[in-house]
């Protein structure tokens, strides 16, 4: 019974020691990758002297911008024949990371470098003859544009249509209502008069 407990303990402990060895090594292989997420590297390439308004999530900023692979290959620009400036919602999710954490705290006139590594970028996936996977990838920006965020959100588009509508049918009708209220007070009004103007009447009649 002795050697059988002992046994066991010793295939406990075994087994303890197992899990312990393989928590540390996903903890070791997790902080390796971490360490690996890189960062966005900002380069302020000119900036206006007078900045007193700073990009941050939730504001919508407009931008000429122009993006190129590690050998130079520009992939997307802005500043191309017939192409518009871009405008975007920072914080949204609407773009790469690398562009919401790139853009934020520049001031309008202000232009960076931005070098974004695949994890903020496109990953490992890229894009199918445009981005290989795994690339870094530099973006020239010029901030053109920086609206801050209303403190009532106005709807946009349909909704903003239907919105109006309901309003204006609201006015409507409270002005009907309105209209309503006030006519039934003038006829009160008469109503009270002429029947006190009728009792002065029959009470001078009934004198006479």
């Amino acid at each position: 019974d002795t050697l059988k407990k002992m046994d066991v303990q010793q295939v406990l402990l075994a087994m303890y020691m197992y899990c312990a060895f393989i928590l540390a090594l996903t903890a070791h292989q997790a902080t390796a990758k971490s360490k690996k997420q890189k960062k966005v590297e900002i380069i302020t390439e000119s900036k206006p002297s007078d900045c007193t308004e700073f990009a941050e999530a939730g504001d919508t900023v407009t931008v000429h911008y122009t993006g190129a692979l590690d050998n130079g290959q520009v992939f997307d620009s802005s500043r191309q024949p017939g192409r518009d400036p871009f405008s975007v919602q920072l914080g949204a999710g609407q773009v790469i990371k690398g562009w919401d954490e790139g853009l934020t705290g520049m001031c309008v006139g202000e232009v960076r470098k931005l070098i974004i590594p695949p994890n903020l970028a496109y990953g490992d996936a890229g894009i199918p003859d445009v981005i290989p996977g795994g690339a870094t990838l530099t973006f020239s920006v010029e901030l053109l544009e920086l609206k801050k965020p209303s403190l009532v959100p106005i709807p946009q588009g349909r909704t903003f249509w239907t919105y109006l509508g309901i309003a204006v049918l609201l006015l409507l009708g409270i002005y009907e209502l309105y209209k309503r209220y006030t006519k039934q007070r003038e006829e009160a009004i008469e109503s009270k008069s002429s029947s006190g103007g009728k009792k002065h009447k029959k009470s001078r009649s009934k004198k006479h």
